[in-house]
Parts: structure tokens; sequence; C-alpha cells
């Protein structure tokens, strides 16, 4: 179990390297009421260059298909769950969705997209800290690349015990 308090990201630290879930992009990109603005100052030092912000495919993936279900969702006022099976069934409603506002997100400066070489540390992430698969490969990317900040709202990330957690 997480021996260290969550840290609130509204108090984030410069010169720091971060790992920023799909949670914290999906919240700015829908404008969350509450978590925008501290989003949007998170991601102007990232901008800036006083923060390094990474991301790995798996979280490019979730941001995308979680974006695309809500929106669906909110124009054929269904419920997220549902927007899946909606989709397979017409799959060219993806069409309608603008997905211009996650490319420029994902290309501001300073955001950097990192790949696992060693794919065993993620099956490690799975049974050291009771992880499902995509958790695990954000952890196991961490592991790689020497990050041990997380700017997430997850809590499954608590029961890994070398991150510091950076929640809304």
């Amino acid at each position: 179990m997480q021996t260290l308090t969550s840290l609130l990201l509204k108090d984030f630290l410069k010169d720091t390297k971060y790992f920023v879930d799909s949670n914290i992009f999906i919240y700015f990109l829908l404008g969350h009421k509450t978590y925008s603005p501290i989003i949007k100052s998170f991601f102007n030092e990232i901008e800036k260059g006083e923060i390094k912000a990474y991301i790995n495919p798996t979280i490019v993936s979730e941001v995308y298909f979680n974006y695309i279900r809500i929106k669906i969702s909110e124009k054929y006022k269904i419920s997220p769950k549902d927007s899946n099976l909606y989709i397979k069934k017409d799959p060219d409603v993806i069409r309608e969705i603008n997905l211009g506002v996650i490319n420029e997100i994902f290309s501001l400066p300073n955001i950097y997209l990192l790949n696992i070489e060693n794919l065993i540390k993620i099956q490690s992430a799975i049974f050291d800290y009771s992880l499902l698969p995509n958790d695990a490969i954000h952890v196991a990317t961490c592991i790689e690349h020497e990050i041990t900040n997380i700017a997430t709202n997850d809590k499954d990330f608590e029961r890994v015990n070398f991150l510091k957690i950076w929640k809304i």
C-alpha cells in the first residue's frame, strides 16, 4: 500500500517529470467545471517547459476512446456504456466527432510519447500491484523511464509504492 500521502495537482512541482493519466486529459477536454482550471494551469506549465509530461500509446488510445464514447453518448443521449454498441452498429458516427482538440493537447510542447522495451515489466506490474493491463502498462512505462510522479485521479495507483500520486 502507498505510504506517501497523495499530493494535489494544483501544487505541482516545476522541473519535475510527470506521467499524465488519461483521466487528466479527459477532464480538460470535456471542460470539467471543478478540474479544468487546475489542469489548464498544469498544461500551461507543460507548454512553457516548466514541467515535462510523459504519456504512452495506451494513454493516447484511452483518451481517444473515452472522448469518442462520451461525445457519442452526449450527441445521441445514450449512456456511455451503450455508446460502444451504438458505434458498432453505425461506425460512421465516429466521423461526426471533432478529434482536433485531442490532437492539439497531445501536440503541446514538452509532452513526450514513451514506449516500453521490456514487456515483462507489464506482467510484473500486474502481479506486483494487482493492476489491470492498461494501468500496468502505465506503471511499466514509469519504471522503465524512471518516472516517480503520476498525475491521475485513479485510486488503483495508490497500490504502487514508488509513485507519488498528484490528484485533482
